[in-house]
């Protein structure tokens, strides 16, 4: 018996959009619990984290949706506007910002303190993708893809790099570059502007004291007892792991966001999940994020227009970079960043732009055709 191929229609993916619906509601509840304490301390408003990451996630929703809706020749259309728009923002954020925690990151918008970069980190992707599309047969012509990429990487992350946050930089270059060689582009060139970025990234690291300490300590932590003031949020991380053992503590009865671990609601909000679910919740959280990014891989793989795979695996990169190096800080493999767990970590503009990139995911799976043997 022959085997057929057949070819269906795209469609809106109810488990994809499911998947993201659990994680964005059960963000809700760690970070009610994670934040509480701290709040209640801070601002005598116990749910004044939750409100906010509340509203959010209907900002969130909300974005998904429009993004959903809006044709993906809009994204394309308007690369070069979301990219000025962006580099706007940047400088905007370095001189008119009030520092929060010695950092000028954020524009107060009144109702919601509003972080550039992680606009930037999206339009730079949309960029990408439309440079090397319309271009595609032109990449390997040194001033027609790369030079125009390489330009607009190192602004970025130069100016995120400045506010400072260093790491967001980092990542974002590493993304960048890892999209290009999904593309295609010569890695000749993406071997001499990495190492061109390095020399200049290497010689911004040591002139600040913290950014060494940071990575020597971190080194000492790894090697020895680790009893340092800057490993503290690390160890703090690993007693919340520990305290939860293979049960967890239960809903809301964590120890370590009493005061003990620093950003329990954000960056650390994985250790606290840890802690009250235990190791078979965070399995379980994990497995969950495997999968949304196994379905945005095989939608990514689908692709038959070079734009959507280029912006799809895009999205995919982001997604399971930023999972990756959260769950990685939050057990001790690598220093602390700053990083947020996508759609879990208490957050602004992190959790709406994630919305957006998931909307775009759903719209680019319903313009694609899949092909099953049967």
């Amino acid at each position: 018996m022959q085997s057929e191929t057949i070819e269906r229609k795209g469609h809106f993916d109810w488990i994809l959009f499911l998947c993201i619906l659990f994680l964005l509601l059960f963000s809700l509840a760690v970070v009610y619990s994670s934040s509480a304490a701290y709040a209640e301390y801070k601002f005598g408003e116990y749910d004044i984290f939750f409100r906010s990451h509340l509203r959010n996630v209907v900002l969130a929703f909300v974005a998904m949706i429009i993004s959903y809706k809006i044709d993906l020749e809009f994204w394309k259309k308007w690369a070069n506007g979301l990219l000025y728009l962006s580099l706007f923002l940047l400088v905007v954020v370095l001189f008119y910002s009030n520092p929060i925690k010695g950092a000028t990151r954020w524009i107060d918008l009144g109702w919601v303190n509003f972080q550039p970069s992680e606009v930037a980190k999206f339009a730079l992707m949309v960029y990408i993708a439309k440079i090397i599309s319309e271009r595609y047969e032109l990449k390997d012509d040194f001033w027609l893809v790369p030079m125009p990429i390489f330009f607009w990487v190192f602004i970025f992350c130069g100016l995120i790099a400045l506010q400072p946050n260093f790491s967001s930089s980092l990542i974002i270059f590493l993304i960048s570059i890892t999209i290009m060689i999904i593309s295609k582009v010569k890695i000749k060139y993406l071997i001499n502007f990495s190492l061109f970025s390095i020399i200049i990234g290497l010689l911004y690291s040591v002139t600040a004291s913290y950014r060494i300490n940071r990575i020597v300590d971190f080194w000492a932590f790894l090697t020895s007892s680790g009893k340092n003031s800057i490993a503290y949020q690390t160890q703090q991380a690993l007693l919340a792991l520990g305290n939860g053992g293979f049960w967890g503590l239960g809903p809301g009865k964590s120890r370590q966001s009493f005061l003990f671990l620093p950003e329990s609601y954000g960056d650390y909000i994985f250790s606290i999940i840890g802690e009250e679910y235990g190791f078979i919740g965070t399995l379980f959280l994990i497995l969950i994020i495997c999968f949304v990014l196994f379905r945005i891989y095989k939608i990514t793989k689908n692709c038959q227009d070079l734009f959507m795979f280029i912006l799809s695996s895009g999205i995919l990169i982001i997604l399971a970079t930023y999972t990756i190096v959260n769950a990685f800080v939050n057990i001790g493999l690598l220093p602390s960043t700053g990083l947020p767990m996508p759609f879990i970590s208490y957050g602004g503009s992190a959790v709406i732009v994630y919305g957006i990139m998931i909307g775009i995911i759903l719209r680019i799976n319903k313009e694609t055709k899949s092909k099953e043997t049967i």
